[in-house]
């Protein structure tokens, strides 16, 4: 810390506090919570009053103020006709303006789209109303495109589904699109020229290798919709995914960077201040005006002030008054991760950004310190926002961040210039994208060679105890490279430590165990199961929809052969992590008897090369003393007329296996509902096992004859964080426990372990319970 410097004034951000604890009391849906909260708001301006602490008083004040403006608007939100509707499942036709959506590739699944409608009116069974609470479209399969090529801010109108949303949503319904929107006017001129220079970035930069062509426009706007999973996973790996998103640091950089070069073209005083009101207007237009993109910029312009104006101490209040005010104005906002990270990193770069570029400065040109002291300071004060949602400790990040730094502001503004002539001089524009490219490659090999050693990321208890650990060791991260910063010395030795590290292989404390024999990868809301074989190699059953999350599941066991590949049935659940086998030497695959499709061809098309074998009741596939044998497999050449793909009749066309290592039976029962388990009972199988696969993901759909039937000690269900389908189901879990079996689930244990020990099993959970 400077000398110069004064202590940073805290009364703003403990204000602010109390606004956000406010905020997301009332919109929280926890009505019992936010009243007790309310009681303790008065108590506190009251005892405050009493004792003539200002602090108290306003502390409680503004807690109080929270709570009521947040609760009424949540309560609007949440009533009305649309709320109604929503409850009833109705089927409405709904006419209003489109916000911006995106959309996302869905896999074997295909292609989604999700965005917000802010409808005039709701026509349903006969009656039409006036509303003024978004809703959230969805729509998927062929619907999604039509939806995402629709002009922002155009008028539409649609036939939907609508559903009630979770309580703490900021929308009023959900609505599933089951029709093409149809437009019934067009969009303002404003939100027609903002599209016009989307578009014109986009075609600026199409001739760009693709991983550049895909990061200029997520540098320039926040559009990461060309960033496929892959490079997005190597951004968030290194530490740089905040580049890609539209954030206060962003728009810092871009601001700096502007500021900057409008100096050394002779700009002072108000045309200083004219270049950064234009930089923020553009910013807040070219990223569509959204609330993320409104609370961005607040933060960006308060970051820029602290950086050129009053220091820490005045650029604390002034984030703090303007956190106050956002979340008066969208309450919403404080359950918002973007939110909490927009707010984490501007204080990063008020708090430190302006000591370390004047450290950096006595031996660098100052321009170039400040590239680096700003990506670096919001990187370590969002690290434990990060992890906490991740689960994931980036260990060189700040080494990333380090090397990105300068050339993070000369590629945003290269692309901003270039999409800004775009529509007027297409020539001019492409120039300038191809130079945005140059920098944007390099960004691009930084985070490729990040990623490229397993020891890229590490796992790190989400727990209050570890987030705790992780806050304090990001503490000593400022307070150490304040020091670092005044030599090259000093940095060139930190980098090199870091450079060290990395390239030892790190794991998360205690994960894996030494002899674990089987594990259920966490990867969201799907299944993949690993069968140790012998040292480096392992049976894989399904890969999950997550081709990244598999990936550090692999990595982290030091599995870098599969043998044997099981494929249960072809759910992009099941079967859309395919991509993370690439490297990994699969050399048989064995495949649902009898079904066709896309799925398959996906499956044997990126298993080329590997034997295939299609699965038949009494199948055995040995792999060293493992021996895989195939206890159930209904076969089917074509649907039945009118069941759609994502059926129970496929789910219980899934292969069932029975895998014995010669110390632990598992069965692996993929998503066999009752139908399908009835089948297997009838089998005459031995399904008596050491350890369950819960059948799909622990649904409703389950049997408690089968579940008798095999009286596995341990019973693992492979499960989404959060999932839309309720797994598990309550009455599975019941079911589970009447059997005698003890669970574990990778929502909440991570990735789970079992290890054979001389008296019996230990189980291993990857998240520290």
């Amino acid at each position: 810390m400077s000398g110069s410097e004064p202590a940073p004034d805290l009364r703003g951000p403990v204000l602010a506090g109390g606004a956000w604890l406010g905020s997301w009391l009332c919109t929280a849906g926890d009505v019992g919570l936010a009243a007790a909260c309310l009681a303790a708001g008065v108590a506190v301006a009251l005892a405050g009053a009493s004792l003539r602490r200002p602090l108290a008083v306003a502390v409680g004040g503004v807690l109080l103020c929270c709570l009521v403006t947040g609760g009424l608007r949540s309560v609007a939100m949440h009533t009305g006709p649309v709320a109604e509707l929503a409850g009833q499942a109705a089927v409405a036709t709904l006419e209003g303006r489109l916000l911006p959506g995106r959309l996302v590739d869905g896999g074997i699944g295909g292609p989604s789209w999700y965005g917000l409608l802010e409808p005039g009116t709701v026509s349903a069974r006969g009656q039409r109303w006036q509303a003024g609470q978004p809703v959230l479209v969805t729509a998927g399969g062929s619907l999604a495109r039509g939806w995402a090529a629709v002009v922002p801010g155009t008028r539409v109108r649609a036939v939907v589904r609508l559903a009630p949303p979770e309580p703490s949503d900021a929308f009023g319904a959900v609505a599933r699109a089951r029709e093409p929107p149809e437009v019934v006017g067009s969009a303002d001129a404003a939100a027609t020229a903002v599209h016009r220079v989307r578009e014109g970035l986009r075609q600026a930069v199409a001739g760009l290798a693709p991983e550049p062509r895909a990061l200029v426009p997520a540098l320039v706007v926040g559009d990461t919709s060309a960033m496929d999973e892959d490079l997005q996973e190597r951004f968030r790996v290194t530490g740089l995914a905040h580049l890609a998103a539209v954030s206060g640091a962003n728009l810092t950089l871009l601001l700096a960077s502007l500021l900057w070069l409008a100096v050394r073209l002779g700009a002072r005083g108000w045309w200083l201040r004219a270049v950064a009101v234009g930089g923020v207007l553009a910013f807040v237009a070219l990223c569509h005006g959204e609330p993320s993109v409104l609370r961005a910029a607040a933060m960006g312009a308060v970051g820029l002030a602290a950086l050129g104006l009053g220091g820490r101490r005045r650029g604390l209040r002034q984030l703090s008054w303007a956190v106050v005010g956002l979340l008066v104005v969208d309450p919403w906002l404080s359950s918002s991760a973007g939110f909490a990270l927009s707010v984490a990193a501007s204080a990063g770069i008020i708090c430190w950004a302006r000591i370390w570029t004047d450290q950096l400065a006595g031996w660098l040109p100052r321009g170039l310190g400040e590239a680096i002291a700003i990506p670096v300071a919001a990187q370590l004060a969002t690290q434990p926002i990060v992890v906490a949602l991740s689960g994931q400790l980036s260990v060189v990040g700040v080494l990333a961040n380090l090397v990105a730094g300068p050339l993070v502001g000369p590629t945003t503004v290269l692309g901003f210039l270039c999409a800004a002539v775009s529509p007027v001089w297409p020539g001019l524009a492409a120039g300038l994208g191809w130079l945005a490219g140059w920098g944007a490659q390099a960004l691009c090999w930084i985070a490729s060679l990040g990623a490229s050693r397993r020891a890229g990321a590490i796992g790190w208890p989400t727990t209050t105890a570890g987030l705790a650990v992780l806050v304090g060791v990001s503490a000593a991260g400022f307070l150490l490279l304040g020091r670092v910063f005044r030599t090259p010395a000093a940095v060139l030795a930190v980098a090199a430590g870091m450079v060290a590290l990395l390239l030892r292989p790190a794991t998360t404390p205690g994960w894996p165990p030494p002899d674990w024999a089987v594990v259920q990868c966490d990867v969201g809301q799907g299944s993949a199961t690993v069968v140790r074989t012998a040292p480096g190699e392992a049976i894989l059953v399904d890969t999950g929809p997550d081709p990244p999350a598999l990936e550090r599941c692999l990595a982290g066991l030091g599995v870098e052969r599969v043998p044997l590949l099981v494929v249960t049935h072809f759910h992009a659940d099941h079967v859309d992590g395919l991509p993370a086998l690439a490297d990994r030497q699969v050399a048989t695959v064995v495949l649902p008897r009898g079904h066709q499709g896309p799925g398959r061809e996906r499956v044997v098309s990126d298993t080329a090369g590997a034997r295939l074998v299609e699965a038949a009741p009494g199948l055995v596939v040995a792999v060293a003393e493992t021996r895989v044998e195939v206890a159930s497999a209904l076969p089917s050449t074509a649907a039945p007329v009118g069941v759609e793909a994502e059926s129970s009749w496929e789910n219980d066309g899934s292969v069932v296996t029975r895998i014995d290592t010669g110390s632990v039976v598992v069965p692996a029962t993929g998503d066999i509902e009752r139908d399908g388990q009835a089948a297997l009972l009838r089998s005459g199988a031995d399904l008596r096992a050491d350890v369950l696969i819960v059948p799909h993901h622990g649904s409703a759909t389950q049997s408690a004859e089968l579940f008798g039937a095999v009286a596995a000690p341990i019973a693992l269900i492979g499960v989404g964080e959060d999932n839309d389908y309720g797994h598990p189901a309550p009455s599975a879990l019941q079911l589970l426990r009447e059997a005698g079996s003890t669970l574990y689930r990778t929502d909440t244990d991570g990735s789970v372990a079992i290890t054979r020990t001389g008296t019996g099993w230990t189980v291993t959970t990857q998240r520290v319970p």
